[in-house]
C-alpha cells in the first residue's frame, strides 16, 4: 500500500501554505476546505505541476519532492483529473484514451475496450470530443486517466459543473471505479454531501493549514471542522447503510445535518419519519444565538442535533440519558 505523503511550504502572494498530509494508499481522501483554503496549490505541488518552496513529497517510499529532486509530472504515476476534463478538442475519445494508455507500462495498463466498457462510453469512442456531452467528455477524462494506470489518482473539484443527478451518478462511478481498480485517490471539493459520499479518509485545510485529518467520520465529527462550515451545514457523517435516504445509493457516508434531526425522550412509535436511531446523550453544548447543539452517541456512530433550550427543558435531556434521533428519508 503506497501512501502518498507531503510535508510541504509555499508563499506565493501575500499567501502561505504549510501543510503536513497523509492520503493512505487505499479508498479515497477527501481534501475539503472553503474557496482559498489552499485546496488546487497542494494538489499541484502533489502532482508536480508546482514546486513547493520547502519540504518533502512522497509515494511510498519513492520521493517525487525533496528540495534536491524533482520527478516531473509525467513520470510521478499519479493520475490527473480536472473538472473541465481538458480533453483533447481534436481527437476522438478513443484517441483521447490511448494518447495516456501508450505511455503507461504494459504490464500494468487495462485494456482501452475494457476501461471503456466500465465508464459506459464503447459506444462513443470513435466521435470527437465536441460531439460528446459534459458528463461524456467527464468519462472519457476518468477512463483516460485510468489507462494510464497511474498509482494515485488526484481529482480537483470534479463535480464543479454537474448538477444534482449526474452528481450522484458520477460519485457512484467513481465509489466502483475505486473498488473495480483498486485505485486509491485524492479529490478536492469544497461540498459537504460530496466529501461525505465519497470519502473514507478526510483531510481539511483552513487558510494553508491543516485543521483536520483522519478517518471520515471521526476527523468530520471533531469541533475543528465544524468550525469550517456554515452553521445550515453543522451535522455527522453517518454511514450510508445505516439510513434510508432519497436517491443515494452507493454513497459511503450521509451527511445528516443538525437541523434536520429531531429528538425523542422517548421511543417514537407510528410516526412517518424513515430513521430513527436510537443512542445516549454524550454532551449538550450552548451556541451563540442561544440554541443548543445535543450530541447523541448511537450504533451509527455521533449524531448531532440543533434544539431550542425550551425543548430540552421540555424532553429533560440531559447527558448519560437515552434518546432517540428522527430523521426524515428526503433530508438525506
Amino acid at each position: 500500500m503506497n501512501n502518498l505523503s507531503a510535508r510541504v511550504g509555499l508563499t506565493q502572494g501575500g499567501f502561505t501554505l504549510e501543510a503536513d498530509i497523509t492520503a493512505p494508499g487505499d479508498g479515497i481522501t477527501v481534501l475539503f476546505g472553503p474557496s482559498g483554503a489552499g485546496k488546487s496549490t497542494l494538489l499541484s505541488m502533489l502532482a508536480g505541476l508546482k514546486r513547493p518552496d520547502s519540504g518533502r513529497i512522497a509515494l511510498g517510499s519513492r520521493v517525487l519532492d525533496d528540495g534536491a529532486a524533482h520527478v516531473p509530472a509525467h513520470r510521478r504515476g499519479l493520475g490527473l483529473v480536472f473538472q473541465d476534463a481538458r480533453l483533447f478538442p481534436h481527437l476522438t475519445a478513443r484517441q483521447n484514451i490511448a494518447y495516456a494508455w501508450k505511455r503507461a507500462p504494459p504490464a500494468t495498463r487495462p485494456a482501452i475496450d475494457d476501461v471503456a466498457g466500465f465508464f459506459d462510453i464503447a459506444g462513443r469512442l470513435d466521435r470527437p470530443v465536441e460531439r460528446l456531452s459534459g458528463g461524456e467528455k467527464s468519462r472519457v477524462a476518468l477512463a483516460r486517466a485510468v489507462a494510464s494506470a497511474p498509482d494515485f489518482l488526484l481529482l480537483d473539484e470534479p463535480f464543479a459543473a454537474l448538477d444534482g443527478v449526474r452528481r450522484r451518478g458520477f460519485i457512484r462511478v467513481l465509489l466502483d471505479m475505486q473498488r473495480r481498480f483498486s485505485l486509491p485517490m485524492l479529490v478536492v471539493t469544497h461540498d459537504i454531501d460530496d466529501a461525505a459520499a465519497l470519502g473514507s479518509h478526510l483531510v481539511a485545510l483552513k487558510d494553508g493549514r491543516v485543521a483536520a485529518a483522519g478517518e471520515f467520520a471521526a476527523a468530520s465529527a471533531c469541533a475543528a471542522f465544524q468550525a469550517l462550515l456554515d452553521r445550515h451545514d453543522h451535522g455527522s457523517a453517518v454511514p450510508a447503510q445505516r439510513l434510508r435516504s432519497a436517491g443515494h445509493d452507493g454513497a459511503r457516508f450521509l451527511w445528516l445535518r443538525a437541523d434536520h434531526v429531531l429528538l425523542s425522550a422517548e421511543a417514537p412509535r407510528s410516526i412517518s419519519a424513515r430513521n430513527v436511531l436510537a443512542g445516549t446523550v454524550a454532551g449538550i453544548a450552548r451556541e451563540d444565538g442561544g440554541s443548543l447543539m445535543v450530541e447523541l452517541a448511537t450504533g451509527a456512530g455521533p449524531i448531532l442535533s440543533r434544539i431550542t433550550e425550551e425543548a430540552r427543558s421540555e424532553l429533560a435531556l440531559a447527558e448519560g440519558k437515552p434518546a432517540w434521533a428522527l430523521v426524515k428519508a428526503h433530508a438525506v
